[in-house]
Parts: structure tokens; C-alpha cells; sequence
């Protein structure tokens, strides 16, 4: 019997030079997984209760309400 043929890459490299080889875009941000969970811990309350920290000002808003209209019950 003959050998087979296993495999080939004779036309693959034009193929994806067609639409060009394209970099992978950067995240924004580093994933967390596989980091020192006590460390993630004490950074989400950091970011939590930390006013230096620019938060989103309609979150605020509706924050506020909610605790407003405990109130009002």
C-alpha cells in the first residue's frame, strides 16, 4: 500500500494574506481571573467607597431616588 498523504499548507498562505493578517484589538481592560481574590475583593470596595473615583452621575440620580422613596413608605 502507499503512504497517504497527511497534510499541506501549499495554498493556505495566500489565502490568508487575501484579506490580510490582521492584529487582534487590545482590551481595555486586563482580566481579573486568576488574580489574588482577596486583593479583587479589597479593590471593589475600594473603587466602592473611594470619592476620589468619578462615578456615573445618573447612577447617583437613581440611587438617591430609591433611598428617597424608602422614605416616603
Amino acid at each position: 500500500m502507499a503512504k497517504s498523504k497527511n497534510a499541506t499548507s501549499h495554498h493556505n498562505a495566500r489565502k490568508h494574506h487575501r484579506n490580510g493578517i490582521k492584529k487582534l484589538p487590545n482590551q481595555r481592560y486586563r482580566t481579573l481571573k486568576g488574580c489574588n481574590q482577596r486583593f479583587v475583593k479589597n479593590r471593589r470596595f475600594a473603587i466602592k467607597n473611594d470619592p476620589s473615583i468619578k462615578k456615573n452621575k445618573s447612577l447617583e440620580t437613581r440611587l438617591a431616588k430609591r433611598k428617597g422613596n424608602k422614605n416616603q413608605y
